[in-house]
């Protein structure tokens, strides 16, 4: 019985066992080596009765719960800061990807566009997307109508010249579809910059043999420029850092995407938090745009105990729209989508979390909608503790956060 056996071995006249327990525990042990006479669990001696019709042991692993306290999320030390400069007409993206390829590798689905806007083309796989797309006024824009395609719940949100124009929420069951957005009276001669903001959600998988759907791109596919040519504006854009060149060795290519904050890699370890407002997620933001939050959660849970801890959003009226990402300790551990859903309870396991001291967490919150979003309630919350052998889990590596060379 039990909740996990782990390992078996006999040493002199002992049979030793690990194993984790979830409750008080009775047990049979059924065949022990003869040479067998004393039982350990978990290192602590065992009393047993044998059968005398079987041979069989039997005895009991006492569990009692152990005593812990898990902080309150919302009472930490939040720091916020801007997650998206990049609408601002005074953000310099000069250091950005050109998306200027004529043709594309992509031969799955033919060019539309003057130039690719494929994030495949540029090395960009995986998470936000941002673009960024240049032209000087006539006067004579309207609308611009953008065909964008991340796949099932993905999601988009559009500013000219910092000003929303609107976003895509996502449907579960949509993985494309076209924006359009009014640009209302521009003034002629003037430069404009359209900045979009997608989540990207990957690649598809091959439902159909010889389908090659999984070739299917993401990002921009097609745009019509009401009043213009589409060849008038000129674009760039970025996903993470360094593109499948990616910066964090340590936590994988598919940890980080264009987000500012991200490609800082401020959701790592100690970021430079000093300049920062105090400002919590259950606060939000009060227009359409994105936050980034970050504070320092201190645990300390006894050691030989096994305890799931999950982070649990608190559910939000569906008709609130807004996304999340949630970082712990430098790793992406959760995409939450208010009005899709429904997982709520994101899992770290300890390792990722340090169970005897300090961690960082850190959330995106992107809000799509013009009164902006919070967070109704963000939790830690412990399932049934674990008696286990396991003593002294190590962390994995987790660089802490060092600026970043090239960072845009």
């Amino acid at each position: 019985a039990g909740y996990l056996v782990r390992t078996a071995a006999t040493k002199g006249n002992t049979l030793q066992l690990t194993g984790d327990f979830n409750s008080t525990t009775p047990f049979e042990v059924i065949g022990a080596p003869k040479s067998a006479k004393k039982l350990t669990i978990n290192g602590q001696p065992v009393a047993i009765e044998t059968s005398r019709s079987t041979g069989s042991w039997n005895g009991l692993v006492r569990y009692q719960r152990p005593f812990f306290n898990i902080p309150t999320l919302e009472n930490l030390q939040w720091k916020s800061t801007d997650a998206l400069p990049e609408i601002q007409t005074s953000y310099d993206d000069s250091a950005w990807p050109s998306a200027d390829n004529k043709t594309s590798v992509n031969t799955y689905r033919n060019l539309t566009t003057p130039t690719s806007l494929y994030s495949s083309d540029y090395g960009f796989h995986y998470g936000y997307l941002i673009y960024r797309g240049h032209f000087v006024a006539t006067g004579e824009e309207t609308t611009i109508t953008i065909y964008t395609q991340g796949r099932n719940a993905y999601g988009t949100s559009a500013w000219l010249n910092g000003v929303d124009l609107g976003s895509n929420a996502g449907n579960a069951t949509v993985g494309d579809s076209n924006s359009t957005h009014t640009l209302g009276k521009l003034s002629k001669g003037k430069p404009y910059v359209l900045t979009m903001l997608m989540d990207n959600l990957g690649y598809d998988g091959n439902w159909v043999i010889g389908s090659d759907s999984m070739k299917n791109p993401n990002g921009i596919l097609h745009y019509e420029f009401a009043g213009r040519k589409q060849s008038d504006i000129t674009w760039k854009l970025t996903g993470n850092l360094g593109g499948e060149d990616y910066v964090d060795k340590t936590r994988g290519p598919l940890n980080e995407g264009g987000l500012f904050p991200e490609r800082q890699g401020w959701h790592q370890q100690k970021p430079p938090t000093n300049s920062w407002k105090a400002s919590k997620p259950t606060t939000g933001i009060s227009k359409a745009g994105v936050v980034f939050y970050t504070a320092e959660l201190n645990l300390n849970i006894p050691k030989g105990w096994d305890v799931p801890l999950s982070f649990t959003f608190k559910n939000t009226k569906q008709n609130e729209k807004f996304r999340a990402q949630l970082y712990v300790n430098g790793y992406q551990f959760g995409k939450y989508i208010n009005n899709i859903g429904p997982q709520v309870d994101f899992s770290v396991p300890q390792g990722i979390l340090n169970y005897q001291g300090s961690n960082t967490v850190a959330l995106t919150l992107w809000a799509q909608q013009p009164s902006g979003a919070k967070l109704e309630g963000l939790s830690l919350t412990a399932g049934t503790p674990v008696l286990t052998a396991l003593k002294n889990i190590e962390l994995v590596p987790m660089p802490k956060y060092a600026k970043r060379a090239g960072a845009y």
